[in-house]
């Protein structure tokens, strides 16, 4: 198999980027954008942990904001991941298909999305099992040992994984696959060779991504700080926009990885 070409994929996600933008410029504004603000405005805002509070008091009050936020997060991604069907609809058919037939699509696809989602995070559980416990139940230096090899290889594990599964969304987009166990093997055997290049891509725009919206995050709260009023409004605002620009430049990349990989060779993926 021919080996991926970053730079290539990098270009080829700029040009799905500017096709259809005003649609898909739409969709994502709706199924990205509009559901991360309502949870930054609306959404439980995290607890604080009192001043001079313990080790134990601040992880409490951590647990009980994840708790809280855990039902809007899942709702977000939910509504993400339909959206972002759509859009990868739109942009890998090898036909016509209007905004309509694309959410439409993407809607009989939640059940298979869900359940991708739902074999990954088994999978990786079970690794953790297999790679983490050990060393946390013996105990002791061989058990600490044991733990710190545990987790570099779970770590490198889930890399590698991330780089072989990271075309599944837009292969379920493209071949209309509903049965998620075969959408995962499909995607496996578009990536063999090239999961560790995938997987550098993938994490290289994350980064930079990530990073950018940590500058934004740190300008805005120093601006207009981080509570109620004017700072959440504009954090929020803040959170909704990244969450639109990365979820679009993401699906750009992960679909370009897929039409590399589909043709088999770099040069012929504008053809």
């Amino acid at each position: 198999m021919a080996k991926f070409d970053m730079g290539a994929a990098w270009e080829d996600s700029m040009t799905l980027l500017k096709s259809h933008s005003a649609l898909t410029g739409t969709i994502a504004a709706v199924f990205l954008f509009l559901p991360t603000l309502a949870v930054s405005w609306f959404g439980p805002t995290p607890i604080e942990p009192a001043a001079g509070a313990t080790f134990e008091q601040m992880m409490t009050s951590f647990r009980e904001s994840a708790r809280q936020a855990v039902p809007f997060q899942l709702l977000v991604a939910v509504i993400a991941a339909i959206g972002g069907v759509g859009i990868l609809r739109l942009w890998l058919s090898r036909s016509s298909v209007s905004v309509g037939d694309a959410l439409a699509f993407a809607f009989k696809m939640i059940p298979t999305m869900v359940a991708v989602q739902f074999l990954m995070g088994l999978a990786i559980a079970l690794i953790a099992v297999v790679l983490i416990v050990p060393g946390a139940a013996i105990g002791g230096a061989p058990g600490m040992l044991l733990l710190f090899v545990g987790l570099i290889a779970f770590i490198a594990l889930c890399a590698y994984l991330w780089g072989r599964v990271a075309v599944v969304s837009p292969l379920i987009a493209d071949r209309v696959q509903y049965n998620p166990a075969a959408a995962l093997q499909e995607s496996w055997a578009l990536t063999r060779d090239n999961g560790w290049r995938i997987f550098l891509f993938l994490f290289l725009v994350t980064l930079v991504l990530f990073i950018a919206a940590m500058i934004v995050g740190i300008v805005v709260g120093v601006v207009a700080g981080t509570g109620e009023g004017v700072g959440r409004i504009l954090t929020g605002f803040a959170e909704a926009g990244f969450a639109a620009i990365s979820g679009i430049v993401t699906l750009a990349i992960t679909a370009a990885t897929y039409r590399q990989l589909t043709v088999g060779g770099s040069s012929d993926i504008f053809q």
